[in-house]
């Protein structure tokens, strides 16, 4: 097709990744806009009745993004820095983490905080159980991980690690869970609770460790083997070792799809992604080069699309996770930090802590075409809102409607 017959939209994306190399970023995102409004122009998307709160660590504030307007909302104030935000599985509640001061803030549909306890003087993460009713917090001073309750916040149980945390996950809540899993990083320690009775495991490794993802059924727990770039498989919950899968890069960022029957790995020593079967045998099924330097990850469910941001570079890869191929690559300013979808998969939202900003790609906007793949402009940014100082990490909740 020649380019007199590309209608406005087209034309203004295939123009965007023939510019001169001279250009600017900032001229790049003002002619990426030029082309989100002139495809807008042709099919709007119409939002999504939630809000995006995000965590400004250089505030003490949570930013608020209405999703169906898209336009950014009154602050909601925390009191400290915060560095977290995660939500229940009915999305009516937000829980913002400010680790400074050791505490959690519950923050409603009505965008009011109707909580706030201090569990700890430090928390490095938290993590709601998948039944909603606790919440799981770690301490990396105090060396320390806390259940509490979701509701009202109470301390109901302390464990004390063996070592300086670095990595928690837990399983869903079932007849015999659910459990807790925590890497102590240097230390290769990795410990397992069980939640309702308080039993625990550990299990030694070898070297430094570090994330730990529970397989969908829980039977298994996968931890990034940072001393020898792979991954090994332990029995849960008695901790047995039954795999070690090497990879081409150190597992340093670890994303399942929407059913998790797929694990896909990004770190230092390729630009690809390793996409590991997780099921019996573990194995890596390929590995796919995916943009520059892949770092966070982020999955939509339907359509199955991988978004890969680039650890030193400005742009986000997406990946066709049912095809293995790349379908488009999209500049979002200066480095995404963080990686979302919204619910019913429908936007993408990318977080740049260096530029503070939120950048939008709507889904149902991504041509997958093969003469657009070999431009690279398979998609565009749909929107990009300033958000605050150093935005770190978001979670979606639902309108109160």
């Amino acid at each position: 097709m020649g380019i007199d017959h590309i209608d406005s939209a087209d034309r203004v994306s295939f123009q965007l990744f023939a510019l001169d190399e001279q250009w600017t970023r900032r001229q790049w995102i003002a002619l990426g806009g030029l082309a989100v409004a002139s495809a807008c122009g042709r099919k709007k998307g119409s939002g999504y009745a939630g809000y995006a709160l995000i965590a400004t660590s250089g505030d003490e504030t949570v930013a608020v993004v209405d999703l169906r307007a898209f336009q950014l909302l009154d602050p909601i104030a925390v009191g400290a820095p915060p560095s977290a935000v995660i939500t229940n599985d009915a999305r009516t509640h937000g829980y913002v983490l400010t680790p400074g001061n050791g505490s959690v803030h519950v923050v409603d549909a009505n965008l009011e905080v109707v909580r706030s306890r201090k569990l700890a003087d430090e928390i490095s993460e938290i993590r709601l159980t998948s039944d909603g009713r606790r919440v799981i917090a770690l301490s990396r001073v105090a060396h320390e991980l806390m259940e509490a309750d979701a509701t009202t916040l109470r301390v109901l149980r302390r464990h004390k690690l063996s070592g300086e945390p670095f990595s928690l996950d837990l399983s869903v809540a079932d007849a015999a869970g659910p459990y807790a899993a925590v890497s102590t990083g240097d230390g290769g320690t990795v410990e397992l609770f069980e939640l309702r009775t308080g039993a625990r495991r550990n299990m030694q490794m070898p070297g430094r460790i570090g994330a730990v993802r529970f397989r969908a059924d829980g039977q298994r727990l996968l931890v990034a083997d940072l001393e020898n770039r792979g991954l090994t498989a332990l029995t849960a919950p008695g901790l047995e070792r039954i795999a070690d899968l090497p990879l081409a890069m150190q597992p340093e960022n670890l994303c399942f799809n929407s059913d998790a029957g797929q694990l896909f790995v990004s770190g230092e020593g390729m630009d690809g992604v390793a996409i590991v079967f997780p099921y019996n045998p573990l194995v890596v099924e390929q590995t796919v080069l995916a943009g520059r330097d892949p770092g966070v990850m982020a999955c939509s469910q339907q359509p199955a699309f991988l978004f890969v941001g680039s650890n030193s570079g400005s742009d986000v890869c997406i990946l066709n996770i049912d095809t293995r191929k790349v379908i488009g690559l999209v500049d979002v300013g200066q480095r995404p930090t963080y990686i979302t979808t919204t619910p019913d998969s429908q936007y993408v939202l990318v977080l740049d802590d260096q530029a503070g900003t939120l950048a939008v790609i709507r889904i149902p906007a991504i041509r997958v075409d093969p003469a657009i793949v070999r431009s690279k402009s398979g998609a565009s940014l749909f929107t990009m809102l300033q958000v605050g100082d150093r935005p770190v990490h978001a979670a979606v909740v639902s309108w109160n409607v």
